[in-house]
């Protein structure tokens, strides 16, 4: 089963990528908006988080607050795809979002700026100038929703296990590379990193439930799932609302057995 997350610059190429990829191999591409897409099934939640980020450091609280629900919804929707087949999702900031699964690869994928200007120009009928200033203001968007969300940086080499320049690499041969690179033993699904893919899943859709519920969205909970034994962990909880956490996690129909247990959640508030 692949899994490619790829980080993909602003009009870089990405959608002709995605389309020889798809008709070289049948895998799924998707795009961020797909996941926004899902997110915004529960509440329009990317749409304001997306908004707030305009606003983010006049009134950074209202931000944070957003951060984590709109993060485990996303990862969800995320790993949903995953679970159903091979995958290859074109985003910025997935490698980020979905760490931990051995069978993934990460991708950065860039490309000239002349090279961009003259995709954004042909396809939005833009002057040079304008297309320079337009992809200037979306790269400077990019990273500063990269900095918030994960507190890294977009362009640290180390977060891939594979950079394409598209400066001398044509569409077709960046898709070959990633086809023949996804299929190589490393990035290969076993039965192990499938099970980590199942029980990641698992636990997204517990915290998911979580955060859906008015009852516990606000709730700061962590969540570990290993063959549908699921543990929780946050804060001190009173009896009433212990048990009303206990009740939404157990309904989610992976779950064979939940236990809370006090301690430190990190909250995804910076977790990538």
């Amino acid at each position: 089963m692949a899994l490619l997350l790829i980080s993909r610059g602003s009009f870089s190429g990405g959608v002709f990528i995605a389309q020889c990829l798809s008709e070289m191999t049948g895998w799924r591409c998707l795009t961020r908006e797909d996941l926004v897409a899902a997110v915004n099934a529960h509440g329009e939640l990317a749409t304001r988080i997306t908004e707030s980020i305009e606003t983010a450091v006049q009134d950074y609280g209202k931000f944070t607050a957003l951060r984590r629900p709109y993060k485990i919804l996303t990862l969800m929707a995320l790993l949903d795809y995953a679970m159903q087949g091979d995958v290859a999702y074109f985003g910025y900031s997935g490698h980020l979002l979905l760490q931990g699964i051995p069978h993934a690869l990460r991708v950065r994928i860039l490309a000239p700026v002349d090279r961009r200007v003259a995709l954004l120009k042909d396809r939005e009928e833009l002057s040079e100038d304008q297309a320079r200033e337009r992809i200037r203001q979306v790269d400077e968007d990019r990273r500063r929703w990269t900095r918030f969300m994960y507190g890294r940086s977009l362009r640290d080499p180390e977060l891939f296990d594979l950079s394409i320049n598209l400066d001398h690499v044509s569409f077709n041969t960046a898709c070959s590379i990633l086809m023949h690179t996804a299929r190589q033993e490393e990035f290969t699904s076993t039965e192990q990193s499938l099970e980590v893919l199942r029980n990641r899943h698992t636990a997204a859709r517990v915290l998911a439930a979580l955060v859906i519920d008015p009852r516990t969205s606000e709730i700061a909970i962590d969540a570990v799932a290993k063959g549908g034994q699921v543990v929780l962990t946050g804060a001190y909880l009173e009896d009433s609302v212990h048990d009303v956490v206990l009740e939404i996690a157990a309904a989610v129909p992976e779950v064979t057995d939940v236990q809370y247990q006090e301690g430190y959640a990190e909250s995804f508030d910076m977790m990538a």
